[in-house]
């Protein structure tokens, strides 16, 4: 179950990736940084699930 978790927080963050890419493409800085912002939470969340399936 966590290995899903895990998987479906790294879809999130190369989604929030792509978004980012797209506001700053769009000169929408302050939505860009919001999607960066979101996906490295969505990652940092997706590291500590591995950890809590390693412990």
């Amino acid at each position: 179950m966590i290995r899903l978790a895990s998987a479906g927080l790294w879809l999130g963050v190369g989604l929030a990736k792509m978004a980012a890419l797209v506001c700053f493409i769009d000169e929408q800085g302050q939505r860009a940084v919001l999607a960066l912002l979101l996906a490295w939470s969505l990652a940092g969340l997706a590291l500590w699930l591995r950890g809590l399936r390693r412990a």
